[in-house]
C-alpha cells in the first residue's frame, strides 16, 4: 500500500500580529516562520505521525512556515525534506488583488533551502494551480521504485487541489493548521486514492494547540480571473 499524507503548515506569526506595517520587510510579512503555538503543533504532528509508521520522505512549499514545519516531521521521522515551488503558495498577480515579486518576498535566510525548489509561476490562475498540482503528481505515480509513505507540506488552497485530483472529488474545507489527510492506494495502477480516516483531521492536537487565525486575508479577484 503508498501513502501520501498532506500536512497544512503550523499556526503562523502574522496571523497574531500586525506586520502591514509601512516599512517593514516584505518576507516579515509573505514568508513568516511558525509562531510558538505553531512549533507545539508541528512537534506534536511529528510524533503523531512518527507513532504511525513515519515517512520516508517530506515534500515541502518553499515558503518558511512549510519548511519549518516539514522540518519537525523530517526530524522525528528521520528522512529529508525537499522543498518544491509546486507545491508553494499561490502566487497571484496584482491584477487580481494580491502583488507579489516573489524575487523579494521570501525571507533571505532561507535562501538556501529554496535553490533546488524550481521556479514558481507568476501570475497564477486557476488553470495554472491544477497544472503544476498534476505535475507533482504524475510525477509521483511514475516514480519508481515509489516511496511507500510520503508527506506533503503545504498551503490550504493547494492541499485541496492536491485533494481534488488525488481522490476525484471535489471538497471545500477549512484546513486547521497542521492537519493532515492521509490518502493510500491499494495498487500502483489505481487511479484515484482513498481518504483513509478524516480529512483534515485535528484530533491529534491538544485541545490547547486547536488554534485558528482569527482573520483570514480576503483576495479581491479580477472580473476576468476563472474565481469570479
Amino acid at each position: 500500500m503508498q501513502t501520501i499524507i498532506l500536512i497544512r503548515h503550523g499556526y503562523q506569526r502574522s496571523w497574531d500580529q500586525n506586520l502591514k506595517v509601512r516599512g517593514s520587510p516584505a518576507h516579515v510579512r509573505i514568508d513568516p516562520g511558525l509562531a510558538e503555538i505553531g512549533v507545539r503543533q508541528a512537534q506534536v504532528t511529528a510524533d503523531h505521525l512518527k507513532a504511525l509508521g513515519g515517512v520516508q520522505c517530506v515534500m515541502s512549499s518553499p515558503f518558511r512556515r512549510c519548511l519549518e514545519t516539514a522540518d519537525v516531521v523530517g526530524a522525528a521521522c528521520g528522512c529529508p525534506v525537499t522543498a518544491d515551488w509546486r507545491v508553494g503558495e499561490v502566487l497571484l498577480s496584482a491584477a487580481l488583488g494580491s502583488p507579489f515579486s516573489v524575487q523579494n518576498s521570501m525571507d533571505p535566510d532561507w535562501a538556501e533551502r529554496r535553490e533546488k525548489a524550481g521556479k514558481p509561476s507568476h501570475p497564477e490562475s486557476d488553470a495554472t494551480i491544477k497544472e503544476r498540482v498534476m505535475k507533482i503528481l504524475l510525477e509521483l505515480n511514475a516514480k519508481k521504485p515509489f516511496a511507500q509513505r510520503i508527506a506533503i507540506v503545504s498551503h490550504e488552497i493547494i492541499l485541496k487541489e492536491i485533494f481534488n485530483h488525488m481522490t476525484g472529488k471535489s471538497v471545500a474545507l477549512d484546513w486547521h493548521p497542521c492537519a493532515i489527510s492521509v490518502l493510500t492506494k491499494e495498487k500502483p495502477m489505481d487511479r484515484l486514492w482513498r481518504l483513509s480516516g478524516v480529512l483534515g483531521s485535528f484530533k491529534h492536537l491538544g485541545v490547547d494547540d486547536r488554534v485558528e487565525p482569527v482573520a483570514q486575508i480576503a483576495h479581491s479577484y479580477h472580473p476576468l480571473d476563472s474565481r469570479s
